[in-house]
């Protein structure tokens, strides 16, 4: 399926990322900085796609009739995309994707770099191998929708915020054993931990 196929573009691009960067120790900016944006890129696509099915009702897909219906509102038909285990790991990927593109504009060790796209292409895997684009084993006709417990503006809205600080909290990991990685000892990344830290933190 479309889905399976940008995501799997999502995990050659994040494992390229990561073979340039950990096999150099300054990677060449410009074609980390590409490749980045081109797994984001496909991530992203992949999300809106999940999107698209949701809004359009395509009971076909296993994951939409999971967690959708013709008679939902628009807000949980946004909200219904981290409704379940397939879309919050989708919904984490996409945020890491677009961190990670970030990091690339950033003067970020090359070390760094590679366990951060190593993360990424861990959670890509994870995504394909319990894809919600799987489709239904049997013809659907309307879908069981949102469970009435999550069809609340707070719970709508809680899962992107917890997903950003998760993959917020990705960066001074990749940070910290990126600098255990490197030859000279340096406390350099420390400052720059600490950022990211504190905004995962307030997440």
């Amino acid at each position: 399926m479309t889905g399976n196929l940008l995501l799997g573009g999502g995990l050659a691009t994040a494992l390229a990322a990561m073979a340039i960067c950990l096999a150099q120790k300054i990677p060449p900016a410009r074609s980390v900085k590409i490749i980045a944006l081109v797994s984001a890129g496909f991530i992203t696509a992949a999300s809106l796609l999940l999107w698209y099915l949701l809004f359009e009702n395509d009971f076909s897909v296993e994951y939409v009739a999971a967690y959708s219906s013709t008679t939902m509102p628009t807000v949980y038909k946004i909200s219904a995309f981290w409704a379940g285990q397939q879309g919050s790991f989708l919904l984490w990927l996409l945020i890491h994707a677009i961190i990670g593109a970030v990091l690339t504009f950033r003067r970020t060790q090359a070390a760094a770099l590679g366990i951060y796209f190593l993360i990424q292409s861990v959670l890509v895997f994870l995504v394909l191998a319990k894809s919600p684009f799987a489709e239904h084993s049997a013809q659907v006709f309307e879908g069981v929708g949102l469970n009435p417990l999550l069809q609340d503006f707070w719970m709508a809205i809680h899962p992107p915020i917890i997903f950003v600080g998760y993959a917020l909290l990705a960066v001074p990991f990749a940070l910290s054993l990126g600098s255990l990685l490197t030859e000279a000892a340096s406390q350099s990344w420390l400052e720059e931990a600490r950022k990211w830290t504190l905004a995962a933190w307030s997440f």
